[in-house]
């Protein structure tokens, strides 16, 4: 009997995604194939249709994990394995989608400043005008910040706390490793970052330099009001007409097992979902993450407004 090869669909970074690939191969025999994704990997899958050979498609990004649910490009799983290691926030009611781990934009200060706590709304101090860094409003990386900010504080308060941003005339071209590297420079006090860029650059990751910048700067998890952080998260699901749907029910429950943890943990510097599994030490230096709970469902019903807020009041 010949073994099944799986086929995924991945807008990951290819060297990541081969890492859990591998993995899963050791672990179970089967080979996996990847198919790199640009961006999004629902148009493709929609002209494919019933043609489809993608088993899997892994992805960053809640939204898209839900789109690709509602638009019936994945199909609902059945799984104690999954149930049991994927809290009920991370995963679709139904099954059609499951986290793998979770990103938080953290805030990096000089540590020049006498500063060890922030919250997001601390962003739109005048303080910081001039001296600070993050990436163009309209990035999905903030607009998903700005739906959920939305989907806590309610309209009013969302637009005068981007107006504050965007009155501080936040530095904002460029990646978000810029935070960093123009806290060091001395061009910015403080910046905004995804959490696994600061555990790559201290790692070492991307060089000797980018090392130096990290070293330069305190990490802190900001809150709401309300002590939790709002995070996004990196998510798989098994295609509607996967051809090896078992096999691919076994790769889910391999990334979310210690294993996958793992390689999510310490190579991919992001925080696990599974309780079983703690983030990387690095990561761990800029505090404790609280996730907020709220459903995802209930924070992309905000996202047409952050992507309307980004356009009519950007810091780009």
């Amino acid at each position: 009997m010949t073994t099944p090869r799986l086929t995924i669909y991945s807008t990951r970074h290819r060297e990541f995604t081969q890492l859990l690939a591998d993995g899963f191969h050791r672990e179970s025999g089967v080979e996996v194939r990847i198919e790199d994704i640009k961006t999004d990997a629902a148009p493709l899958m929609q002209q494919e249709g019933p043609e489809c050979p993608a088993d899997i498609v892994l992805t960053l990004d809640y939204r898209r994990l839900l789109n690709l649910a509602n638009a019936n490009l994945t199909r609902p799983v059945h799984s104690s394995t999954l149930d049991k290691l994927v809290p009920e926030h991370l995963r679709d009611p139904q099954g059609r989608w499951f986290a793998q781990s979770m990103r938080a934009r953290l805030i990096f200060v000089a540590k020049s400043l006498d500063v060890t706590h922030l919250d997001y709304d601390d962003l739109a101090a005048p303080r910081w005008r001039d001296k600070m860094f993050i990436r163009s409003a309209d990035h999905m990386f903030n607009t998903a910040l700005i739906a959920a900010y939305q989907a806590h504080y309610g309209q009013g308060k969302t637009e005068t706390w981007l107006e504050g941003i965007a009155a501080n005339r936040p530095l904002s071209k460029g990646g978000d490793r810029n935070a960093a590297r123009l806290i060091a420079e001395g061009q910015a006090l403080i910046g905004v970052a995804n959490s696994y860029y600061y555990g790559e650059m201290r790692a070492g990751v991307g060089g000797p330099e980018q090392k130096a910048w990290s070293e330069s700067v305190r990490p802190i998890v900001p809150t709401f009001d309300n002590g939790l952080t709002p995070v996004n998260i990196t998510g798989a699901a098994v295609a509607t007409y996967a051809p090896h749907p078992e096999e691919a029910v076994a790769f889910l429950e391999y990334l979310a097992g210690d294993k996958g943890q793992k390689i999510y943990a310490g190579i991919g510097y992001e925080y696990p979902v599974s309780g079983n599994v703690g983030p990387d030490p690095l990561i761990r230096e800029a505090g404790e993450l609280r996730p907020d709970t709220r459903p995802f469902s209930a924070v992309a019903a905000f996202s047409d407004a952050a992507e309307t807020y980004a356009m009519s009041k950007p810091w780009n």
